[in-house]
């Protein structure tokens, strides 16, 4: 394989098969530039502190920046008070009979109970079950008036 001419594969990768078998088994060669599999040695990960004061000030202030679980962002936002979020998540069409009407109070009273919730979102919860009782009752009102007309 002296200078570059142009020739098929085949022979190309015959010649580099024919040579190889000729030369003798290298030990395996280890690389000729050292290098860490992380970029850093052992070496430099441990950070040495002489005076006991300033190792004792260093654990606190990390102390204090250290937490167990990490603090996730608030991903859940605070539920609707929107009378018409509520009435979509109770899903009334004005055809429900009492029994079912009945059945969705019970629902959506276990979602979202004020006694099921946070401390924080109490208040809320309150309101959200006022609006859902009061849609509920008047929806009552209105099949009890329809049943009696007819």
């Amino acid at each position: 394989m002296a200078g570059f001419t142009t020739r098929d594969f085949a022979s190309l990768l015959d010649e580099v098969l024919a040579s190889d078998a000729t030369e003798e088994p290298k030990a395996a060669m280890r690389p000729t530039i050292p290098f860490e599999i992380l970029g850093r040695r052992e070496a430099d990960r441990a950070a040495t502190v002489s005076d006991p004061e300033a190792a004792a000030e260093y654990l606190f202030a990390a102390a204090d920046n250290f937490s167990i679980e990490p603090e996730l962002p608030q991903i859940l936002a605070s539920p609707s008070i929107d009378p018409f979020d509520i009435a979509q998540e109770l899903r009334l069409t004005g055809r429900e009979t009492p029994d079912a009407l009945d059945r969705i109070r019970r629902e959506f009273a276990f979602a979202n109970h004020p006694d099921r919730v946070s401390e924080d979102l109490r208040d809320r919860a309150i309101v959200r079950m006022q609006i859902a009782n009061r849609m509920i009752d008047d929806a009552k009102e209105r099949r009890a008036k329809i049943a009696a007309a007819r």
